[in-house]
């Protein structure tokens, strides 16, 4: 018998491929494995896909928009670090942009900005509070954006909900532009601050958190969908912040 009783079917590892983990501990009847060959750790077997979406909802979006000035002020910072160090100028697509402060940002600073959230009250706050007219309700890959469209991809605390991470990662290759850039960032499984018994961390979290990413993890993820590593911050919190590009020559 395993050591955590579940009547949901396991999943292979997105990262590598493997189907052999070390269970860790149980959460909320949520069992949280690692990978026995990449280390690589997640929710498995996965919760339900109402389960997941459950946790995003108008309660949710009224806590950032409550702190609207602030977001977006920090969001023009975001922006302006990607202007200064990879692209500035083109389309900028929000993966997971909540209530928009990233897509406003990005407005002001003078690209197309486009953005796709799941919550339907923080869409609607987006286009009528911040005058947004390019946002859409739904999944990445639902949306059918052309291909080699954006400039820019981002992905702000969004990579560790998202029901299939190689879906959503493939799509995001379609569509960008072969010199584009994706920016990433997700809390850091690795970081020194992340205490040793990881269910006590306050980024574990059940059927909203289902991936825990290390630098390591993260870039081999990526790069299995042809992206190329270009940077990474120091980061003083608990988290990852990494860009990519997607090359202009397929790798072998």
């Amino acid at each position: 018998m395993d050591k955590f009783s579940t009547t949901m079917k396991q999943i292979a590892c997105p990262v590598c491929g493997n189907d052999e983990f070390e269970q860790l501990f149980s959460k909320q009847n949520e069992i949280f494995s690692c990978c026995n060959v990449c280390t690589f750790i997640l929710i498995n077997p996965p919760p339900k896909l109402e389960a997941i979406t459950a946790t995003y909802d108008e309660d949710y979006s009224q806590m950032y928009i409550r702190k609207a000035d602030k977001k977006l002020k920090r969001c023009s910072g975001w922006v302006a670090r990607v202007q200064k160090r990879f692209i500035t100028s083109g389309r900028w697509l929000d993966v997971g942009c909540s209530a928009g402060f990233v897509v406003r940002a990005a407005a002001d600073r003078g690209f197309e900005a486009h953005g796709v959230e799941v919550e339907s009250a923080a869409i609607h706050y987006g286009r009528e509070a911040l005058q947004l007219e390019n946002l859409r309700c739904g999944f990445l890959e639902e949306q059918g954006y052309p291909d080699s469209y954006f400039d820019v991809i981002s992905l702000y605390d969004v990579i560790e909900h998202v029901p299939n991470l190689n879906r959503l990662i493939a799509e995001v290759g379609r569509i960008l532009n072969p010199r584009g850039v994706v920016e990433i960032r997700t809390p850091n499984v690795d970081h020194w601050l992340t205490p040793r018994d990881l269910s006590t961390w306050k980024e574990v979290k059940p059927s909203e958190h289902l991936y825990y990413f290390s630098f390591t993890t993260l870039k081999t993820l990526l790069e299995n969908h042809g992206f190329k590593f270009r940077y990474k911050r120091f980061m003083l919190k608990s988290a990852l912040n990494v860009y990519f590009e997607k090359p202009t020559t397929p790798t072998k």
